[in-house]
């Protein structure tokens, strides 16, 4: 929008101050880009973008795994940002599923112990609130595995991780699912309610993932987005997908969308492995 300033001097400087304005909004308005540095390794083609519905994430092997100081909202949660497999890897035949397993630990100078810089305080507390408390610590976990050998800033990378989070969750989508704790939902339904925000998704760009509750029920334990690197600030519209080259959908067409409830009366339980 131009703007026409009048003559008279108070005047102009209101006009002044109303073009000023307006230049500031659409500043504010404009989507801030979202990017992670990756100074050695970065020539990855996707990243996975895994979020936890909390209280399947709980479960293992029908058993709650975490502790008890663990939030009871939100019911969406993060989990990680893994980067596929850097070219060199795939240049050695590195087999994907050991790329999944080990991470960045295939890397000789990757760190060996599950350590993570120090983040800000209100990184911190604001991972605390969407990341599952298990017996080991997640986010030093999801730093050195999938970060580390990198060289990514631990700060950035969970301020990314955590805004892509934070988009997914501000959704009617997510909304929606949220109400529905609790009910069996069939994988379509949840596809098309997915897919009535973001748009129309590549095959494979949306995946989930289910373990099972202390009867053997399915039920929801995570969502898996595969994202464009470039495109992560476009998130969660359609344009920052990518189609997986990997089939790791393990739900059935019907599952359980649990709530607290679903897990009362588990025991808690250390994970014998560590999570992904």
């Amino acid at each position: 929008m131009s703007c026409r300033l009048p003559a008279l001097p108070f005047l102009l400087l209101l006009a002044l101050a109303g073009c000023a304005q307006h230049s500031l909004l659409i500043t504010s308005q404009a989507p801030a880009p979202l990017t992670i540095q990756a100074p050695y390794h970065g020539d990855f083609k996707h990243y996975t973008l895994a979020l936890t519905w909390q209280p399947g994430f709980c479960l293992l092997h029908g058993q709650n795994t975490c502790k008890p100081d663990q939030p009871q909202t939100p019911l969406i949660g993060l989990h990680g940002l893994w980067a596929s497999r850097p070219s060199d890897l795939i240049k050695n035949h590195q087999d994907v599923t050991i790329w999944w397993k080990k991470g960045c630990s295939i890397y000789a100078d990757a760190a060996p112990a599950p350590t993570v810089p120090a983040l800000s305080s209100g990184l911190s507390t604001r991972l605390s609130s969407v990341v599952a408390h298990l017996p080991s610590d997640l986010v030093a976990h999801e730093y050195t595995k999938h970060a580390s050998c990198f060289g990514m800033n631990a700060e950035q990378f969970f301020t990314v991780a955590a805004t892509l989070r934070d988009r997914f969750a501000a959704l009617p989508v997510s909304t929606q699912i949220t109400a529905k704790a609790g009910q069996i939902i069939s994988k379509s339904e949840l596809q098309a309610l997915i897919q009535t925000d973001t748009g129309p998704l590549p095959e494979k760009g949306l995946q989930f993932q289910c373990n099972k509750d202390s009867t053997g029920r399915m039920v929801l334990a995570q969502l898996w987005f595969t994202l464009k690197p470039e495109k992560l600030g476009e998130f969660p519209h359609a344009s920052s997908f990518i189609s997986s080259p990997w089939e790791q959908d393990n739900c059935p067409t019907h599952f359980l969308l649990p709530n607290w409830d679903t897990i009362k009366g588990t025991a808690s339980s250390t994970p014998t492995k560590a999570a992904p």
